[in-house]
C-alpha cells in the first residue's frame, strides 16, 4: 500500500490516465473536485470517496479553487512507472 496527498491548483488538472497493476482509493479532503471515471465526469465535495479499479481511465481537475485528495494505492506493482497517460496537458 502507498498513501499520498495530491494537490491540484485552481484551473489545473491531472493527466487522463490508467494503471495496469494498481487500484486507487481517493478521498476529497478540500475543495470542489471534478473527477473523470471512464467517460463520465462527477462534481465532488470534501468527504466524497472514489474507487478506481485497475485499467480504469481517470483524472481530476480543480473546478473551483485548490483541491487536496488523499490517495491510496493497492496492487501488485506500486510505483510511478505504472502510469499510462491517455492525455496530458504537461507532456510528461
Amino acid at each position: 500500500m502507498v498513501a499520498k496527498i495530491l494537490h491540484v491548483y485552481p484551473g489545473r488538472s491531472m493527466s487522463v490516465q490508467y494503471h495496469n497493476f494498481r487500484e486507487e482509493h481517493w478521498k476529497i479532503l478540500e475543495g470542489q473536485a471534478t473527477v473523470l471515471i471512464e467517460d463520465r465526469w462527477w462534481d465532488l465535495l470534501p468527504g466524497a470517496r472514489v474507487y478506481i479499479p485497475k485499467r480504469t481511465i481517470h483524472s481530476v481537475r480543480a473546478s473551483m479553487g485548490h483541491i487536496r485528495i488523499f490517495e491510496v494505492w493497492n496492487g501488485e506493482k506500486l510505483d510511478e512507472n505504472d502510469i499510462i497517460r491517455v492525455y496530458d496537458d504537461y507532456n510528461t
